[in-house]
């Protein structure tokens, strides 16, 4: 279950082409017990220096909610960690 504050560990996520933005974002895998259209907030810089479908890690990240409502991850430190590119 998700929850406002909580934290989760070790999440693998992918990066992706958000069809609304037509930006690259980075969300959860399938299988791991968090919702995929999540998204994960965290470095630009990493993000964009791998092609769309690269498998990425994050050591922790925090369950937050935005002011209009909308339920997000947020990587600690904005880190992310490429495991795997495609």
């Amino acid at each position: 279950m998700i929850v406002v504050g909580n934290f989760i560990d070790n999440l693998k996520c992918e990066s992706f082409i958000d069809p609304e933005t037509y930006r690259l974002r980075v969300r959860p895998i399938e299988g791991q017990g968090v919702p995929t259209n999540l998204l994960i907030e965290c470095s630009s810089t990493e993000r964009d220096a791998h092609p769309e479908g690269t498998i990425f890690i994050t050591e922790n990240v925090k369950v937050c909610k935005k002011k209009n409502g909308r339920i997000y991850l947020r990587a600690k430190d904005h880190k992310i960690t490429k495991i795997k590119k495609v």
